[in-house]
Formats: C-alpha cells, structure tokens, sequence
C-alpha cells in the first residue's frame, strides 16, 4: 500500500485529501501546515508519496520539495495548487526540483489519486 503526507497548511484541504487518498486505497501515514512539520515526519514516517502545497507558509512547496526527498531518498512528491492559473509555472518548477508532477487541485479526483498508487 501507498503510504502518504499531506503538506498542506489548510486543514480543510488536508480533510479533504485524506478522503479522497483512502477511497482511493492509499493510506495517510501523516499530515503537516509547512515544510518544517512535514520534515520531522518524513524523517520518522517514510512514507512514499507527498502531496505538497506549493503555497505554505515560510519555505514554499518548491523549495521544500527537494528537503523532503533528501530525507525519504524513495519519496515521490506531487505538487499542488489551488492557482490553476500558474500551472505552467508551476509545472516547470515541479520538473525542475524532481517532484514527479504538479496538478491543480480543482483536478484532484478519485481517478487521478488512484493513478498515485504504487
């Protein structure tokens, strides 16, 4: 089973993943509100996959994206944003410090997370 942190620092959002992720067949491991948080966790929790927020407070999911992986060496890490305006942006960036994708989160559905499990 896919083992998953959400990094988002909305906790509506994080709700609402969670139910998606786990009726998709994913299991949530752990949540963290910004990058320092989801560190800690990814450290202890190793999980597989991160879905991470582009916008958090203090470090960005950009930035933070590479900290992540350096702690959990097999973390995939997906990128996402409610600014479906900047997808292209935002998916160049995604490329660029070795997150597996970037979607906006108005896409995010059951189809599309089953696609994450490994």
């Amino acid at each position: 089973m896919t083992r998953v942190l959400i990094v988002d620092d909305q906790p509506t959002f994080r709700r609402h993943l969670r139910q998606l992720l786990t009726c998709a067949g994913l299991i949530v491991v752990g949540e963290a509100g910004d990058i320092p948080a989801a560190e800690a966790q990814a450290q202890i929790l190793q999980p597989d996959l991160a879905v991470v927020d582009v916008r958090l407070p203090g470090a960005n999911g950009i930035e933070g994206t590479p900290r992540l992986k350096s702690l959990a060496p097999d973390l995939r890490v997906i990128l996402v944003s409610a600014y479906h305006d900047r997808a292209k942006i935002f998916r160049t960036a995604a490329e660029e410090v070795g997150a597996e994708a970037f979607i906006s989160k108005d896409d995010l559905d059951l189809h599309v997370v089953r696609a994450w499990r490994k």
